[in-house]
């Protein structure tokens, strides 16, 4: 009996004085808070055992350089101007640090790796939005994702992170975390780390870096591609203001250093050629890695860019249109430039681009980004489009064909080939030709007419991998159905001699000051763009383009 009496005393007791509907919530939360407490410890302890088969000491390694592979598996260039260099903490200027934590994590010094107040809005932001977009990612925590690559958006995902950052704050110091988060981010152009960067933008070392300078290399950060002053000076120094702002609101700097800092000269460096081995076929292959991968993984470095261009063949191209247009350019303030594409018609790889007459000194791509002027390069699709609405198309009378079907619904027909250009609203115009495309656009649609109708989606990446050797991407081929199989053949028929057993299209079209060359077989398409970014006269225009066909006929015939 005393027993049980002892028993009842030592029980956990509530105040006598509460309503039994309170003592029934307190019981219930506290069991549930005992519950959660030990879900927490499990939960801790299994995000602890797999951040520990990481290896923490990667996040002091730079970044290898990324590798562009042609066709046959040999080297076409390296992504990146030199070998990553580790700058020591010592050599930051301080306003480099606080321009940094001014803009990515100003409680830096004070959090253990994670913002708990930051990370606990985010949360509650994201779960009243039913999205994952706010992330309160600290400094630490952008290393890490840096380091191991985690841009995976999952809770899992989050919680290791949050376990990897922790490991990483007890491993390193705060300075050293510095350290190798400016050593490894990525800030555009082909930099990595503050010492490329600065060096790259400015040519001067980090620890030469002004106020200004700073604030508009840290600006890059969020935005490597479009915050880049090579890529959009307007942008680039609209986010330095940004940090700027940020440093004078929470007193890193005043108002009158901020507003020298904006007033003060960037002394931009030109650019350069950014990376070894550089190319209009190099830089086409970093453009399309960008548009398919994401920059973190980019930024790791140690990539394997597998690419569909043919490096002999687009070198020995390269090397012929250097030495054709070199002569004629000679003592010229408008030089002559020519862009070529040559693709397969059933994959749509590319296999050689040119963007101009000499890289390191007009490195803008005309071969993908000038649209110019088709007049007569543009009747074979106004051929096409009659042949596939059931019309006659009658040769060299582009008005009385294209009436057949209307203006509206030949420029349906032209976005189908990839033809997307707004012309002029005069139909007669378009049906001679009043409509733009660039040199690429141009072979993706010729190529329509060797490929029995269908449009294969043009590209320049086969397939990428890490240094581990991981598949991170492989391309999957995409065909469009544009016109029948029919109009096609037909259309083939009406671009070639009925002596040419081959059936090989050979066209030149001169349109205003500039000309197009286009040779297209059963397997390849070549589209030669020939003309003065400043329209004027083409030299010799005859001759000159005679011997480039003759040129690209040998080209195309090498790759079958």
């Amino acid at each position: 009996m005393n027993k049980s009496v002892n028993h009842k005393k030592n029980k956990f007791q509530l105040p006598s004085f509460l309503p039994n509907w309170m003592k029934i919530i307190i019981r219930i939360s506290l069991r549930l808070a005992f519950i959660f407490t030990i879900i927490f410890i499990i939960v801790a302890i299994f995000y602890g055992y797999l951040a520990n088969q990481y290896d923490i000491t990667k996040v002091a390694q730079v970044n290898s350089t990324n590798i562009i592979l042609s066709h046959n598996g040999t080297e076409l260039a390296s992504l990146s101007k030199t070998n990553p260099t580790l700058t020591p903490h010592s050599e930051f200027p301080p306003h480099l640090v606080n321009a940094l934590l001014a803009r990515e994590d100003t409680k830096f010094h004070k959090h253990i790796g994670i913002d708990v107040k930051g990370l606990a809005r985010a949360t509650i932001k994201n779960i009243a939005t039913m999205s994952y977009h706010e992330g309160a990612s600290t400094i630490s925590m952008q290393l890490t994702k840096n380091t191991f690559n985690n841009k995976s958006k999952s809770i899992h995902r989050k919680l290791l992170e949050i376990a990897i950052t922790l490991r990483l704050e007890s491993t390193y110091s705060k300075d050293e975390i510095l350290t190798h988060y400016l050593n490894k981010i990525y800030f555009g152009s082909g930099c990595y780390g503050i010492e490329q960067a600065a060096n790259n933008y400015f040519n001067i070392p980090t620890s030469k870096l002004t106020l200004g300078q700073s604030a508009l290399l840290v600006g890059i950060i969020r935005g490597p591609h479009i915050f880049s002053p090579f890529n959009n000076l307007e942008k680039a120094t609209e986010q330095r203001d940004q940090v700027l702002n940020r440093m004078a609101i929470i007193k890193m700097i005043t108002p009158e250093q901020r507003d020298l800092a904006i007033k003060a000269p960037l002394n931009l460096a030109k650019k350069t050629t950014q990376y070894s081995n550089s190319s209009y076929a190099a830089s086409s292959v970093r453009r399309h890695q960008q548009q398919i991968i994401d920059t973190s993984k980019i930024t790791a470095g140690g990539l394997k860019i597998a690419s569909t261009i043919n490096k002999k063949l687009n070198s020995s191209i390269t090397k012929e249109i250097k030495n054709i247009t070199s002569n004629i350019n000679q003592n010229t303030e408008t030089p002559l430039q020519i862009a070529l594409v040559i693709l397969e018609n059933k994959t749509g790889a590319i296999r050689s681009i040119i963007g101009g007459a000499d890289y390191n000194k007009y490195p803008y791509n005309r071969a993908l980004d000038s649209k110019q002027l088709l007049g007569k390069a543009f009747t074979p699709f106004l051929y096409l489009a009659t042949l596939d609405r059931g019309k006659i198309p009658l040769t060299d009378q582009p008005v009385i064909t294209g009436q057949q079907i209307g203006a509206s619904e030949l420029l349906g027909y032209c976005k189908r080939f990839g033809i997307t250009h707004k012309p002029s609203k005069k139909p007669h115009d378009l049906f001679r030709g009043d409509i733009y495309a660039t040199p690429l656009q141009l072979a993706n649609a010729y190529s329509i007419i060797q490929n029995n109708g269908t449009r294969a989606e043009s590209y320049f990446v086969e397939n990428i991998s890490s240094t581990s050797n991981n598949n991170l991407f492989t391309h999957q081929h995409y065909q469009k159905d544009t016109a029948s199989t029919g109009a096609a053949l037909n259309c083939l028929k009406m671009l070639t001699k009925s002596s040419n057993s081959q059936r090989i299209i050979q066209r030149t079209a001169f349109a205003y000051k500039h000309a197009w060359i286009i040779i297209s077989s059963k397997t390849h398409t070549a589209v030669l763009w020939i003309g003065h970014d400043l329209p004027k006269n083409i030299p010799n225009k005859q001759t000159l383009t005679k011997t480039l066909e003759t040129k690209m006929l040998t080209w195309i015939k090498s790759l079958n």
